[in-house]
C-alpha cells in the first residue's frame, strides 16, 4: 500500500497500479440505511468538500453530507447519528425529519 496524491487530496491504494487498482476506503463504523449491505465510508467530491457514501456504490447510491455517528436515536430508534456544524458549535442530531433530537457535541468529537 501507498500513500498518492490525486486530483481529489490523499489516498492510499495499491503499489502494483495499473495491474491492481485497490483503494482503501476509510470506513466510519456505521451500516448503509439504504441497502443494509454496505458501510458507510468518507468520500471527496470533485470540489473538495467531504460526504459519506455507501460502500456498495453503484448499486446503493445513499450519500450524507453529515458525519454519521454509530448511534442509536433515544427519541425515534434511528439506526444512527450525525454530527452537524453550525454557527453556535457542533451538535449531535437525528437523521429522521421528523424527529427533533438533538444535543451538542462533546469538546473531544470537535474537528474544528
Amino acid at each position: 500500500m501507498i500513500l498518492r496524491h490525486g486530483r481529489y487530496g490523499e489516498f492510499t491504494s495499491c503499489s502494483g497500479y495499473p495491474d491492481c487498482k485497490y483503494v482503501k476506503q476509510n470506513f466510519v463504523g456505521v451500516k448503509c440505511p439504504d441497502c443494509k449491505e454496505g458501510d458507510l465510508v468518507e468520500k471527496r467530491a470533485r470540489k473538495g468538500n467531504t460526504f459519506y457514501g455507501c460502500s456498495k456504490y453503484p448499486k446503493c447510491k445513499f450519500t450524507s453530507a453529515a458525519k454519521p455517528i454509530p448511534e442509536k436515536c433515544t427519541s425515534c430508534g434511528s439506526e444512527y447519528l450525525v454530527e452537524r456544524y453550525r454557527k453556535d458549535g457542533s451538535v449531535i442530531a437525528c437523521p429522521n425529519k421528523e424527529c427533533d433530537y438533538e444535543r451538542p457535541a462533546p469538546e473531544t468529537e470537535k474537528a474544528g
